[in-house]
């Protein structure tokens, strides 16, 4: 099959999984998601219901899928980065580059905290979507680094540490109301505490962009 015809097919098939994504937030915003139905999602999304179970196996994952973290995207920038850049160095500029360019994504994405609230449901999902997250991190950088995602504590130890760090960053920038400018530098003080021993911070309100403050333990 021609390359180029396989790009355009997997381009249309995001389009149409974004597409029953957002049909499927918007539609759980406006009536919660308990009133939202498979076949109304469809409708939204201008789909079948059957199309809908080849990308989803609920309504919930659909929701979640929204606010997806753009993983894949990281992932695949993670794998070329200099094979002698520190493994958290390199998540550090990929997922606070990632919050960067992408802000309007990130804001849908933290919509997901307060459906939640609402929508107990959700959980169980979400929570399954950032553990596969963090196994699909791990992967990689067992791949990086030489090492085992079975017999070593480090690739698992080292994707968990940066998910925490993202998700954490994500959920203080949507509760505050910060600016789009914030976010990426929320990140990078959550790695910068990592790569320093997470040393006691003193910390006033944060009522500006400033970086986080940190002092020796």
């Amino acid at each position: 099959m021609d390359v180029k015809h396989v790009g355009l097919r997997e381009i249309k098939k995001r389009m149409t999984r974004d597409a029953i994504a957002a049909a499927a937030l918007k539609l759980a915003e406006q009536k919660g998601l308990n009133e939202v139905t498979v076949e109304e999602i469809a409708r939204e999304a201008f789909v079948s219901p059957r199309t809908i179970s080849n990308y989803f196996a609920s309504k919930e994952e659909a929701v979640l899928a929204a606010g997806d973290l753009g993983i894949e995207k990281v992932l695949d920038e993670f794998s070329s980065r200099p094979s002698d850049e520190p493994p958290l160095r390199a998540l550090r500029e990929l997922l606070s580059d990632y919050a960067r360019e992408h802000p309007d994504h990130l804001r849908g994405a933290s919509k997901m905290t307060r459906l939640e609230q609402l929508n107990p449901t959700l959980r169980p999902h979400r929570i399954a979507r950032e553990v596969e997250m963090v196994e699909m991190l791990s992967a990689r950088v067992a791949a990086r680094t030489g090492t085992s995602v079975t017999s070593d504590l480090y690739p698992s130890v080292v994707a968990s540490a940066a998910m925490t760090a993202m998700i954490t960053s994500l959920a203080i920038w949507s509760r505050e109301e910060l600016s789009d400018e914030s976010l990426p530098r929320l990140i990078e003080d959550a790695f910068n505490m990592m790569t320093a021993g997470y040393p006691m911070t003193r910390q006033e309100p944060r009522t500006t962009d400033a970086p986080v403050e940190t002092s020796s333990p």
